[in-house]
């Protein structure tokens, strides 16, 4: 009986060159979108980590650790406290008569407020001066106004109000929010990251009377600001 011999045939140099050119196209397509997912992540990852950082700052006030805390959103998040009786003393004393009282408001520099510099995490910082961040942030040195200020207590009455803090609109309450903004470092510059750029792929979270937060991510071919958590 006759066996045919089966030959193994390999790649001809036109095969290989079809494949490489297949490849080479599909990288020119993917790798885009590679890039901009990466940057998308590496932007929400500091997102998150702010608002981790704000909330770990109000559950100490929730669980009378400090009686007010206030929080400076900026290219560092400074943090200044409030012993809980200094907060009763100022606040909710029937003889007390201040300014801070009878306007509901709160300054980092009040009487009563430290500098907490053991709270803040140098791993959070932002902005052109600090190479480990991704991102640019509104508002900054660099707008009007400089920070976003934000005073926790369990109850929410007390507000920042000396210096205007960044504002926008919440778009189902109709509240006007307190707001900060992160911007992409690769497709912005610390003064063109605002509120109202077209900047693709920021997010800004924002943070109503009583400190709840909310996530918009804006996306450029929509020209829309959509809520992705809070």
């Amino acid at each position: 009986m006759l066996f045919s011999k089966k030959q193994n045939k390999g790649f001809t140099l036109i095969e290989l060159l079809v494949v490489v050119a297949i490849m080479g196209a599909f990288g020119m397509i993917a790798y885009p979108n590679i890039t901009k997912w990466i940057e998308d992540r590496e932007v929400k990852k500091e997102v998150y980590e702010v608002v981790s950082f704000i909330k770990e700052r109000k559950a100490e006030v929730d669980s009378g650790e400090y009686g007010m805390t206030i929080l400076l959103l900026n290219t560092m998040m400074e943090v200044y406290t409030m012993k809980p009786n200094f907060f009763s003393q100022t606040y909710k004393s029937i003889s007390a008569n201040n300014t801070y009282k009878n306007t509901n408001s709160c300054m980092w520099n009040q009487s009563g407020m430290t500098r907490r510099t053991d709270l803040e995490k140098t791993d959070l910082r932002m902005g052109p001066y600090y190479p480990d961040s991704n991102v640019h942030i509104y508002p900054s040195a660099w707008h009007n106004p400089q920070r976003t200020a934000i005073c926790l207590t369990k109850d929410g009455t007390i507000r920042f109000k000396k210096y205007a803090n960044a504002t926008d609109k919440d778009p189902g309450t109709g509240e006007t929010v307190d707001v900060f903004v992160f911007c992409p470092k690769k497709s912005s510059t610390e003064k063109t990251c605002k509120l109202n750029s077209n900047i693709d792929k920021r997010y800004k979270i924002t943070l109503d009377t009583f400190q709840n937060i909310k996530i918009y991510k804006y996306a450029q071919k929509t020209n829309k600001w959509t809520k992705i958590d809070g």
